[in-house]
């Protein structure tokens, strides 16, 4: 068999990668140990980037219906009394909600659906990879299936086999500790037989600094299931502590859950780490998600990084796989993603450190801390290295997106125009005065796209005057945004040459890979 892109594993990060490339046109092979989809609710929210990330596979609109809006997140003491209230309301910069919490296996179930509806797209379900090779060429799989065992070949090979990574480890990446102390957590999963009744303690999502157990709760996880989350102390025996009998004490004690009227679909114990792997290529071999990194889950943040992996090493694999860009465009896969979640890494670790603080002392002073903490990851969502315009305004950054019309339709930027490479600016764009040879190659790679609030010919229309607004505060004339909707850079009209030529050169050509 052979595949321009072959995917070790069938979660939501091998999943996006497939929807996306096949979307694109490319072929794509899927290779999954397990029989089935995971079917286990592991992650259990997202932020608006994320939403973004799936409404540009064409999967929001059947997913929003069964994802929860997450308005507050409370920091409370062992009585409840509320420390710290966080949460952001209204539409972010993605064009949707800042956080959502979700049911994982409704999402697995969505994206595959829709890679099944892809003829380039096959998807290889209880095959297990036994080894990997590569050459110049081409990367290899050797899988083990009911019809025994067979070779795989493909252009690029993406690892996205989980924290416990084969991949990884026949690659010889080692991973790097972050410095956070494991700690482990009673997860418990949990359906509502009638989820309209009311449970006064878990209404919100809450974490709870108690020095006798600390613990946390989403009173959603889409629209039927609730999680909770409770610490394990040194003298619980583990066997004990995930008994059925067991786990419903304490969601009776802790959190007032009535067994009548609830189902617990799991409960297990969790070792949250903190991990990134040295590198995330090996030659045409690739990692992502938990395959390059680990995370504890307090800032909501681990498979929030593996989309980001998957959006920021798709739209490579597209450009050279299409005949568009040179291999050197993959180079800076790991330059960006690596960092990027370091600084997430720490930040998630962080916050594990304060809420599972047990002084009772300090229980005041450790929600404040945990709000800065949050607050101050937010700010850390850029790219300093990579596939960026040296010495532009805003290079790295992440860029909006609002509601515009064009052609006769009205809807987000993203819906309208898609995710390709975009110039856009607030007025119509005179490329003349570039060198035309980089017109020619600009007006072929980007979409040019001018906008304003008044009505004229090519000219998109912006609803909300939002990028107007942006526009203004920022002082700049025009951004071209990345696929993955990162700032390659920005600035004045007089900038625009030497931005456009620095994005050539980073791109590349075949001919000069």
């Amino acid at each position: 068999m052979r595949y321009d892109v072959a995917i070790v594993g069938y979660g939501p990060v091998g999943q996006t990668l497939a929807l996306n490339l096949g979307r694109k046109g490319h072929r794509v092979g899927v290779f999954e140990r397990n029989d089935s989809l995971c079917g286990q609710p592991r992650a259990g929210g997202g932020d608006g980037e994320i939403m973004r990330l799936l409404q540009n596979l064409g999967v929001a609109e059947e997913l929003e219906p069964l994802f929860q809006p997450s308005l507050a997140f409370d920091l409370v003491d062992k009585d409840f009394n509320v420390l710290r209230v966080g949460g952001d309301h209204g539409v972010s910069t993605t064009g949707w909600l800042p956080w959502y919490l979700y049911h994982q296996p409704d999402v697995e179930e969505a994206l595959d659906k829709a890679i099944r509806e892809l003829d380039n797209v096959d998807v290889f379900l209880g095959r297990t990879v036994v080894g990997v090779e590569q050459d110049s060429d081409c990367g290899r799989l050797f899988v083990d299936g009911p019809e025994g065992r067979s070779t795989v070949e493909a252009a690029y090979v993406i690892g996205a086999d989980g924290a416990r990574s084969q991949t990884r480890e026949w690659l010889g990446v080692e991973q790097v500790d972050q410095g956070f102390e494991p700690a482990s957590y009673v997860v418990v999963d949990i359906k509502h037989r009638d989820p309209t009744v009311e449970i006064p303690r878990m209404n919100l999502m809450r974490q709870v600094l108690d020095p006798a157990r600390p613990h946390f709760a989403s009173r959603w996880n889409g629209t039927e299931h609730s999680r909770c989350e409770f610490a394990v102390m040194p003298d619980d025996d583990l066997d004990a502590i995930v008994e059925p009998e067991n786990v419903m004490k304490m969601l009776e004690q802790f959190w007032d859950i009535d067994p009548s009227n609830t189902t617990i679909v799991r409960s297990t114990i969790y070792t949250f780490r903190s991990k990134v792997a040295e590198t995330f290529r090996a030659g045409r071999f690739f990692l992502a998600g938990d395959a390059a990194h680990l995370m504890p889950p307090f800032l909501g943040q681990g498979l929030c990084s593996g989309l980001r992996d998957m959006a920021n090493l798709a739209w490579r694999l597209d450009l050279v796989l299409s005949g568009r860009a040179s291999e050197r465009v993959l180079d800076d896969y790991t330059p960006e993603r690596k960092p990027h979640v370091e600084g997430i890494a720490r930040a998630s670790a962080s916050m594990a450190d304060i809420c599972i603080r047990l002084d009772p002392a300090t229980m005041d002073d450790a929600a404040r801390e945990a709000f800065r903490t949050a607050k101050s990851a937010d700010f850390d969502r850029k790219y300093f290295d990579g596939t960026v315009a040296s010495g532009a305004a805003f290079a790295g950054e992440y860029f909006m997106q609002a509601r515009v019309h064009h052609n006769g339709r009205t809807g987000k930027m993203d819906d309208i125009f898609g995710n390709g490479w975009r110039l856009i600016s607030p007025r119509k764009m005179d490329l003349s005065a570039l060198d035309p040879e980089l017109r020619r190659w600009s007006s072929g790679f980007l979409e040019v796209i001018p906008m304003s609030r008044g009505r004229l010919a090519g000219v998109v229309i912006d609803i909300d005057a939002a990028y107007a607004g942006w526009f203004t505060a920022h002082g700049v004339d025009f951004v071209i945004e990345r696929p993955d909707h990162y700032l390659f850079g920005a600035g004045k009209l007089e900038d625009l040459s030497d931005v456009l030529a620095q994005l050539r050169e980073l791109i590349g050509t075949p001919q000069a890979a």
